[in-house]
């Protein structure tokens, strides 16, 4: 009898334990994800275009250009944030910057709004005489980190986590406030292009199904639910002066932790059963 005790309260901690370390899914849930976005401005454009494939798949158009990255939660499409400031163009920051070269693009990389977050948005400008990919343009003096051919992260944020997903309803981000400019002199490089790891070959864009599937450019878990871009002012957009230094933040896995508090306790209770029997 005791031992029958012993083998429900064990499985009845293991269901719960389960329970509090994996969120419950809807069957109609929108799967979210908070990831690097990757998009494009080509020669003439006004708006921003969502990249159908990876920044090693992608390569610059003769001509000024704009190419951009937004690290936003969204579902991996085209209705994602955009980076900002959205009207942003190429003669506003780059004008007169490597005439004499045949492909020409300002980098926008846009942070997002989220308090842990670099300050941002950074910009700058590059010329080159050959068409090179988004890859190279991204990593003349950002950093990435990259997994699967997916951009995890630039210059460090965020610091952990590529791919994972959250199901609605989901979570709120929390805004931060507007950035000044700084007084700084931008950096223009102009570089020749360089052979693109092959790490980052099979990286693409397109939206994926709603299951395991990964978004093409990197995802994390979040803790809230989407929310709107900020319509009062915009940030500043400031020259690239060295990637900003993300804002250290942890979380500790409090359900975890009292799913294993609950599950010892359980265990214990069933031993105490176990020898009060006869």
């Amino acid at each position: 009898m005791s031992s029958r005790i012993a083998r429900v309260v064990t499985a009845a901690a293991v269901a719960i334990l389960a329970m509090l370390t994996l969120p419950a899914t809807p069957s109609n849930a929108t799967t979210y994800y908070e990831y690097w976005s990757y998009w494009h401005k080509a020669p003439g454009a006004s708006s921003w275009q969502y990249s159908s494939v990876g920044p090693s798949g992608y390569y610059l158009k003769q001509g000024t250009q704009v190419e951009g990255w937004r690290f936003a939660l969204g579902t991996a499409s085209p209705s994602d944030p955009k980076p900002r400031p959205t009207n942003v163009s190429y003669d506003q920051y780059c004008a007169n910057k490597d005439t004499d070269k045949a492909y020409r693009v300002l980098l926008v990389v846009d942070y997002g709004t989220k308090s842990s977050a670099p300050s941002g948005p950074v910009y700058s400008c590059y010329g080159f005489d050959d068409s090179v990919t988004g890859y190279r343009v991204l990593t003349q003096q950002h950093s990435e980190r990259d997994s699967g051919g997916l951009i995890c992260a630039i210059d460090g944020y965020p610091r952990t986590g590529c791919g994972e997903t959250v199901s609605s309803p989901a979570p709120k981000q929390s805004t931060k406030a507007t950035p000044k400019p700084r007084s700084t002199t931008q950096t223009v490089r102009t570089a020749t292009p360089a052979p693109v790891p092959s790490s980052t070959a099979t990286q693409h864009a397109t939206t994926p199904t709603k299951s395991s599937t990964k978004p093409s450019a990197a995802s994390v878990v979040s803790t809230g639910s989407p929310s709107a871009e900020p319509s009062t002012t915009s940030p500043t957009l400031r020259p690239f002066t060295g990637a900003p230094a993300a804002t250290s933040a942890s979380s500790f896995p409090w359900g975890l932790t009292l799913g294993l508090a609950g599950l010892v306790a359980l265990g214990g209770g069933a031993i105490w059963l176990r020898r009060r029997s006869p």
